[in-house]
């Protein structure tokens, strides 16, 4: 009987253990999803104002850089060195077409931070890029 008691304390909290690492899991992933806002967009001269805020940023694509699979950099408002708005997108799960976005206009969504004093906004969702199916 005490094995038996044992066994089912156990199994009972073996089961409330995975029953909140789901629940953990399913937090995330709803945290991990971004709220894109399309409705005010931020010409790309003024983004440097923006630092620290989520903006939405409509531009020509001038030029870009494919460092992987996971990591393509989208220059808008003109090539290299000069562009006015570095987009960065990381991760394996937006896949998009860098050849098709270039010269042409695209829009993007997410957090304007400075990087080697330049603005930048990343890009981890699909959704952050609007109308993304025509550049995949």
């Amino acid at each position: 009987m005490i094995i038996y008691l044992h066994i089912m304390k156990i199994v009972i909290f073996s089961a409330l253990l995975v029953a909140l690492s789901l629940g953990n899991a399913s937090a995330q992933t709803d945290a991990a999803k971004v709220q894109v806002d399309w409705s005010a967009v931020v010409p790309t001269a003024n983004v440097a104002a923006q630092v620290g805020k989520k903006v939405a940023v409509c531009d020509t694509v001038y030029d870009y850089r494919v460092v992987s699979e996971a990591l393509t950099l989208l220059n808008l408002g003109g090539r290299y060195p000069n562009q006015r708005l570095t987009v960065t997108v990381k991760g394996a799960g937006v896949k998009i077409n860098a050849a098709a976005m270039k010269g042409k206009p695209a829009c993007f969504y997410g957090e304007v931070t400075m990087f080697k004093n330049r603005p930048e906004l990343v890009v981890t969702e699909p959704d952050q890029i609007k109308n993304i199916k025509q550049y995949q």
